[in-house]
């Protein structure tokens, strides 16, 4: 059964589809600038409801169909969303599967809630992505929107290739979020999946989280052939076959 709500945040609710099912529960972390009606999102979805397990597709502040402004949202913001999920939506055990952006939030959270996180698949982890945006921004002119707050209008290659904005709010507090200059210390199976054609963050940087992570448990999946999206249909089999593996075990 799929139920969908809002999860009060305080300032703001951030929306959420609930599929109940078997533990552990599965977490969907979407990227930057997107939402839980995604090709990942939803095929995740589709396949809980196939094979019975409990699973969460959620949006942040700012995001999709919650509430809040995108502008004042930050790593801090977004991460919190995370973990109100975690404590408040997802029961027992937990599966937190990141995309770009929402793979730097899982293993942040994975960190924050070691006692409920149980495992982890990244499909182009962007870990430490606002230390690595100077040099898509440069050149790019400050601007400041309505409420004075400065941005970069950032190209977009997808959906409707529309700029986005990347507010200096967000790169300012991303700094405090660093993991590739650490070891990540993390006892629990982590999948990396990255595409060899990813022009937005570089599959080594998949490569780099591997090495720092402490658990022995870590997998590199390389895909020949495989864009930042990584929503193809063989990109979408090779994610479910990832977590079968993962459920056969738990």
């Amino acid at each position: 059964m799929k139920t969908s709500n809002k999860l009060s945040r305080g300032d703001y609710d951030i929306a959420y589809q609930f599929t109940a099912g078997n533990p552990p529960c599965l977490v969907f972390c979407a990227g930057f600038n997107s939402n839980m009606q995604g090709n990942k999102a939803t095929a995740l979805e589709q396949y809980c409801q196939s094979t019975g397990q409990a699973y969460v597709r959620f949006d942040y502040q700012g995001h999709g169909d919650s509430d809040g402004d995108f502008g004042d949202g930050c790593i801090s913001t977004w991460l919190g969303d995370v973990l109100g999920i975690i404590d408040e939506v997802a029961e027992g055990d937990v599966i937190l599967i990141g995309s770009s952006m929402g793979g730097w939030l899982a293993l942040l959270a994975a960190l924050r809630r070691p006692e409920r996180v149980r495992g982890l698949v990244l499909l182009a982890c962007a870990a430490d992505m606002t230390r690595h945006y100077d040099a898509r921004i440069q050149g790019l002119a400050i601007q400041n929107d309505s409420l004075g707050r400065a941005f970069y209008s950032a190209p977009n290659r997808y959906d409707d290739q529309q700029p986005y904005r990347v507010y200096q709010h967000l790169l300012d507090d991303g700094s405090q979020y660093s993991l590739l200059d650490r070891n990540i210390k993390l006892d629990i199976p982590v999948h990396l999946i990255h595409g060899i054609l990813d022009d937005v963050v570089p599959w080594q940087r998949s490569q780099q989280v591997m090495e720092q992570l402490t658990s022995k448990d870590v997998h590199l999946h390389l895909v020949k052939n495989g864009d930042h999206r990584l929503s193809t249909a063989s990109n979408l089999e090779l994610l479910t076959s990832i977590l079968a593996q993962m459920l056969k075990v738990y």
